[in-house]
């Protein structure tokens, strides 16, 4: 009895994966939990399953930097200390941080991110269109 608990216990406790564990994740300082794609095909699927009407999603403004997400699930506002963590990740995780070159991160809402492209255009996997204004970070 004491060891099938203890078996039960360890399985649920230290092998146990949240669903957004295979992202760059963190829980901010104010209690959001902010997810981070790590390629393309991560960048992809954290916007078409993940984000959700509340989110925000964060970018650093260059190339190849990855996208990441604030769950919101209440829909009021992120304070700015979580905005200025989940800008850190994007800057951090992109190739201004092995280059030394400062980076400015910006947020948008969910319904600004889009994937559809302006007519003869194409959009390529893990890219995105952003529609209206972008907030600094």
């Amino acid at each position: 009895m004491v060891i099938s608990y203890s078996i039960k216990f360890l399985k649920n406790s230290f092998f146990f994966k949240f669903r957004f564990e295979k992202f760059y994740w963190f829980i901010s300082s104010d209690n959001y939990i902010v997810l981070g794609g790590r390629d393309q095909q991560q960048n992809d699927l954290l916007v078409k399953r993940h984000l959700r009407s509340g989110d925000l999603y964060v970018h650093a403004d260059l190339h190849g930097a990855t996208s990441v997400i604030i769950k919101n699930p209440t829909g009021n506002g992120v304070p700015p200390r979580t905005l200025q963590e989940a800008g850190i990740l994007a800057c951090c995780h992109s190739a201004a941080w092995e280059a030394k070159v400062p980076a400015p991160a910006y947020w948008v809402k969910h319904d600004q991110v889009s994937k559809t492209a302006p007519t003869g255009e194409y959009i390529t996997t893990g890219a995105f269109m952003i529609r209206g204004l972008k907030y600094v970070c």
